[in-house]
């Protein structure tokens, strides 16, 4: 699995790409790499293009996601768009509810222009949560 980031500064947020296929292992690397990123940056934005990826996480990897994530470090107050690939969208939005369910704001969307305008219209308060 492979992954690149840019911050786009304008409407504060981080993208990533993320290529190949996806493992539990490499996306807690990427998840502590971005998590460092994002408060260096001040930021709680994040879009995820996984539309290049080859594989996606069985249903029980699906599953222990959120504790994956919780375990590495990633905050509920984050707010995630993730551009799924059509081969895997359904398994994309099983994740977006498992992860729902579990306090994360995670949002899938099947083209990039409705992720990128899903995190530019959401409001913070000073305590990172949308009114």
């Amino acid at each position: 699995m492979n992954w690149e980031f840019h911050y786009r500064q304008a409407p504060n947020y981080l993208e990533i790409t993320i290529s190949g296929p996806l493992s539990h292992d490499e996306l807690n690397a990427m998840a502590i790499e971005r998590w460092a990123l994002l408060r260096r940056l001040n930021c709680r934005k994040l879009l995820l293009d996984f539309t290049q990826v080859t594989s996606v996480l069985n249903t029980v990897d699906i599953y222990s996601r959120p504790e994956q994530l919780e375990h590495v470090g990633v905050l509920k107050t984050n707010h995630s768009a993730m551009i799924a690939p059509k081969a895997y969208f359904k398994e994309f939005k099983f994740l977006e509810t498992v992860c729902t369910n579990r306090g994360f704001d995670l949002n899938v969307f099947d083209n990039k222009e409705d992720a990128v305008n899903h995190l530019t219209n959401i409001k913070e308060t000073t305590t990172g949560k949308p009114y």
